[in-house]
Protein backbone atom coordinates (compact mmCIF):
# COMPACT_ATOMS: atom_id res chain seq x y z
CA UNK A 1 0.00 0.00 0.00
CA UNK A 2 1.37 3.40 -0.96
CA UNK A 3 0.25 6.41 1.00
CA UNK A 4 1.12 10.05 0.87
CA UNK A 5 2.10 11.71 4.14
CA UNK A 6 1.95 15.52 4.08
CA UNK A 7 4.43 17.36 6.22
CA UNK A 8 5.45 20.98 6.61
CA UNK A 9 8.96 21.46 5.34
CA UNK A 10 9.08 25.20 5.95
CA UNK A 11 6.55 27.64 7.39
CA UNK A 12 3.44 27.22 5.20
CA UNK A 13 5.34 25.04 2.68
CA UNK A 14 4.05 21.48 2.50
CA UNK A 15 5.19 18.42 0.63
CA UNK A 16 3.69 14.94 0.30
CA UNK A 17 6.15 12.19 1.14
CA UNK A 18 5.55 8.65 -0.14
CA UNK A 19 5.38 5.76 2.30
CA UNK A 20 5.16 2.21 0.94
CA UNK A 21 3.94 -0.55 3.28
CA UNK A 22 4.03 -4.28 2.55
CA UNK A 23 0.45 -5.25 3.44
CA UNK A 24 1.31 -8.93 4.00
CA UNK A 25 4.06 -8.34 6.57
CA UNK A 26 3.06 -4.79 7.60
CA UNK A 27 6.71 -3.78 7.10
CA UNK A 28 7.63 -0.36 5.76
CA UNK A 29 9.40 -0.78 2.42
CA UNK A 30 10.00 2.94 1.78
CA UNK A 31 9.45 6.00 3.95
CA UNK A 32 10.51 9.42 2.70
CA UNK A 33 8.79 11.47 5.42
CA UNK A 34 10.89 14.24 6.89
CA UNK A 35 12.85 14.61 3.67
CA UNK A 36 12.76 16.97 0.71
CA UNK A 37 11.12 14.69 -1.88
CA UNK A 38 7.59 15.58 -2.94
CA UNK A 39 5.32 12.90 -4.42
CA UNK A 40 3.98 14.05 -7.79
CA UNK A 41 2.41 10.91 -9.25
CA UNK A 42 2.22 7.13 -8.96
CA UNK A 43 1.68 4.34 -11.48
CA UNK A 44 1.55 0.65 -10.69
CA UNK A 45 1.69 -2.62 -12.58
CA UNK A 46 1.67 -6.25 -11.51
CA UNK A 47 5.34 -6.25 -10.49
CA UNK A 48 6.36 -2.62 -10.05
CA UNK A 49 5.39 0.77 -8.66
CA UNK A 50 6.59 3.91 -10.44
CA UNK A 51 6.83 7.03 -8.30
CA UNK A 52 7.57 10.46 -9.74
CA UNK A 53 9.28 12.70 -7.21
CA UNK A 54 10.31 16.35 -7.20
CA UNK A 55 12.95 17.78 -4.88
CA UNK A 56 11.92 20.73 -2.72
CA UNK A 57 12.29 23.70 -3.03
CA UNK A 58 12.50 24.15 -6.80
CA UNK A 59 10.58 20.96 -7.76
CA UNK A 60 12.28 20.90 -11.15
CA UNK A 61 13.87 17.92 -12.86
CA UNK A 62 11.51 15.16 -11.78
CA UNK A 63 13.03 11.92 -10.61
CA UNK A 64 11.57 8.55 -11.64
CA UNK A 65 11.72 5.88 -8.95
CA UNK A 66 10.59 2.41 -10.03
CA UNK A 67 10.24 -0.10 -7.21
CA UNK A 68 10.20 -3.87 -7.72
CA UNK A 69 9.17 -4.85 -4.17
CA UNK A 70 9.17 -8.63 -4.69
CA UNK A 71 12.75 -8.48 -5.97
CA UNK A 72 13.95 -5.91 -3.40
CA UNK A 73 15.37 -3.63 -6.09
CA UNK A 74 14.57 -0.26 -7.58
CA UNK A 75 15.73 1.99 -10.37
CA UNK A 76 16.21 5.72 -9.98
CA UNK A 77 16.34 7.47 -13.34
CA UNK A 78 17.52 4.16 -14.82
CA UNK A 79 20.19 3.35 -12.19
CA UNK A 80 19.57 0.04 -10.40
CA UNK A 81 19.90 -0.02 -6.60
CA UNK A 82 18.63 -2.00 -3.62
CA UNK A 83 15.36 -0.76 -2.13
CA UNK A 84 17.15 -0.46 1.22
CA UNK A 85 19.56 2.10 -0.31
CA UNK A 86 16.94 4.51 -1.70
CA UNK A 87 17.04 7.10 1.11
CA UNK A 88 20.85 7.21 1.04
CA UNK A 89 20.88 7.54 -2.76
CA UNK A 90 18.28 10.32 -2.70
CA UNK A 91 20.21 12.21 -0.01
CA UNK A 92 23.13 12.47 -2.44
CA UNK A 93 20.93 13.51 -5.37
CA UNK A 94 20.84 17.21 -6.13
Amino acid sequence: MLKSVPHEIKMSHWIDAPVLIDTKSNNTVLDLTGGVWDLKSVFSSTDSITIILARYPNRENDLELILFPLKGVATINGKSISITDIREFLAKTV
